[in-house]
């Protein structure tokens, strides 16, 4: 099958395709640019008071929109091309993709502007598209046999752009396969077997380090550094699932015992540095390098943003209010350089349309935020499933050009997969 849908603002030139929304001038146009350079101070500062344009979003028609086909968010502007529909990749499902944080859902660019894209179904159909600005939403193809839903992710390495790291053998080896081909594509340490059943699957900048959980509920976490082939593991009953920090070395582990607490272990010196109770909420968070950011919700109403550093024990710190509400998860998936307080994550709420109450950040949106203060605004997901397969999981791509979500369009009655365009310069 492919589809192909031309990503431009005629429907005339497009065959049918829109590009719809407000006039650019009118909502700033954030999505505009020359350069490519990524730059969320671009968007608009998010506050309390940016509720989702119900309305105008119900009259953009963005459950009728082919897959490739896009519209403008309308508080911000933001282009966001839809990937997926009733027909595309595959006829009368629903799509989503996996978990807020971990794995890389959205390659590097591997043919020209071409990426590809990780989607699921909630009976375990995987499949991969194609999106580019020139020639749309193309080539959607099965990828069978992978085990998990987090058991798919790209290469963050600017090097090899092409390869995807998929977990196969029922979860009991790891592999590498080139993208343009869906051959495996074996060496510099690929395939990892003997593995029980990978879950969590995800790697710090350039591939350099490697962590997943043995079972959805085991206790047994594994770092692996494909430069050396080494595995090293650490096991304790109360663990939860692995956050790698994304310059690699530390990998932060939540806990179930103590309920959201954490263990700090670098595993270049193969030991636990530091631990923490769980009074700050261990959990949902963004995972960055050197830095975890997430959302302190045990505070009173309403919660804030808190960070921390792995090669810091006891390095907690508030870092302002209002978050965006306590159902909420953090991604971190962008590699950045310089200043790790600098550093963009992006935050989304799930459950509803929007938590309840007046006081918090940007209800219902997808917000940019820096531990040094940074709050803007990329869109609105406008979604108000409590299907937990089709949460937003807002999650941004390794060179932070792009955020994928999933909604149902204001309750649309099906879900699909959405990809908005972080503005350059």
């Amino acid at each position: 099958m492919r589809v192909s849908i031309l990503l431009v603002t005629s429907a005339i030139a497009c065959g049918g395709s829109r590009d719809v929304g407000p006039d650019a001038g009118a909502t700033g146009d954030a999505s505009s640019g020359s350069g490519n350079v990524v730059d969320p101070t671009l968007l608009p500062v998010a506050t309390p008071a940016q509720f989702p344009l119900t309305a105008d979003y119900d009259a953009l028609g963005v459950p009728a929109l082919p897959a490739g086909g896009s519209y403008r968010d309308p508080t911000t502007g933001v282009r966001i091309v839809k990937l997926t529909s009733a027909s595309v990749p595959a006829a009368g499902a629903s799509w989503g993709h996996a978990y807020s944080e971990g794995n890389n859902e959205v390659s590097l660019p591997y043919d020209g502007d071409r990426r590809a894209v990780h989607v699921y179904t909630s009976n375990g159909q995987h499949f991969l598209v194609n999106v580019s600005p020139a020639t749309g939403v193309t080539n959607p193809r099965p990828l069978p046999g992978v085990f998990g839903d987090m058991g798919v992710t790209f290469s963050s390495d600017p090097r090899t752009p092409y390869y995807v790291f998929l977990v196969t053998d029922g979860g009991s080896a790891i592999r590498r396969f080139d993208l343009r081909t869906l051959a495996e594509a074996p060496g510099a340490g690929w395939p990892v077997t003997g593995e029980t059943e990978v879950f969590w699957l995800h790697q710090s900048e350039n591939d350099a380090l490697f962590t997943w959980m043995r079972g959805a509920n085991g206790s047994t976490i594994v770092a692996y550094l494909p430069a050396t082939a080494t595995r090293k593991t650490y096991t304790n009953p109360g663990l939860n699932e692995p956050r790698i920090d994304r310059a690699g070395r530390y990998v932060g582990i939540a806990m179930t015992t103590p309920a959201n607490g954490s263990i700090v272990w670098d595993v270049e010196a193969d030991a636990i540095v530091w631990q923490s109770d769980g009074a700050v909420p261990f959990a949902h968070q963004a995972s960055l390098k050197r830095r975890w950011y997430g959302v302190n919700w045990n505070l009173s109403f309403p919660g804030e943003f808190w960070t921390c550093a792995p090669d810091v024990p006891d390095s907690f710190q508030l870092v302002g209010g209002p978050a965006t509400g306590t159902l909420v998860y953090g991604n971190g998936s962008w590699n950045q350089p310089g200043d790790p307080d600098a550093q963009w994550a992006l935050f989304s709420s799930y459950g509803s349309l929007y938590e309840g109450g007046s006081t918090w950040l940007a209800p219902g949106g997808l917000v940019l935020v820096t531990a040094s203060g940074e709050r803007r605004l990329l869109g609105h997901a406008y979604n108000t499933t409590g299907d937990y397969t089709f949460y937003t999981f807002a999650k941004l791509s390794s060179d932070g050009r792009y955020a994928l979500f999933t909604s149902d369009m204001n309750g649309a009655g099906r879900s699909d997969l959405f990809l908005a365009e972080l503005p350059v310069r």
